[in-house]
């Protein structure tokens, strides 16, 4: 960021690379319609507001930050809004739905595509759609993103000791939802 910040628009790539995929997977684990959008607004807040990174926190740490709230303003704003079913087959009925095609893109949407059997992508997606909203949010900062309990701390302007307990109460319903798959 320091680079970038010094006129290095390279720098801005590199961020990108690095961070892009794990935040479109946080983005969708969030619920965001189009993560894809929450990815793109999340770096061009970073341009635009780069200038106000003081270096305090971890970049990343800044960026969830942004990407969280701007998954809370969609969710928002779209509270008033219909949509399609993330079940609903896409195209003309037969092909894959809206979910399978978000997973798809997902860090760690093709190794639920590809299990053996995809009773446990369906039961995954059950369990984590069941999970209480911070839950689930921890879970996807964590696994998706990989930040550190302090990072996440920041980032939802949490207590670290009450992320952790949601990281815990979230792998322990995930781990009862698929005891079976274990």
């Amino acid at each position: 960021m320091e680079r970038f910040l010094a006129g290095d628009a390279r720098a801005l790539g590199l961020l990108y690379d690095r961070h892009a995929r794990p935040l479109l997977a946080f983005a969708a684990q969030q619920g965001a319609r189009r993560p894809d959008d929450v990815v793109q607004d999340a770096f061009l807040r970073v341009v635009k507001n780069g200038q106000g990174f003081k270096g305090q926190a971890k970049f990343r740490t800044w960026l969830y930050t942004i990407a969280r709230n701007l998954c809370i303003d969609a969710s928002r704003r779209d509270r008033f809004r219909s949509g399609p079913s993330l079940d609903a087959p896409t195209g003309d009925g037969d092909g894959p739905t809206l979910g399978d095609r978000l997973a798809s893109d997902m860090v760690g949407g093709d190794a639920l595509r590809n299990t053996a059997d995809g009773q446990f992508r369906h039961a995954y997606e059950a369990a984590m759609a069941l999970l209480p909203e911070e839950q689930r949010e921890v879970f996807a900062m964590r696994e998706m993103g990989g930040l550190s309990f302090a990072e996440i701390a920041e980032a939802t302007q949490c207590n670290e000791n009450t992320v952790k307990s949601r990281m815990r109460y979230a792998l322990k319903a995930l781990r009862d939802a698929l005891i079976d798959f274990c």
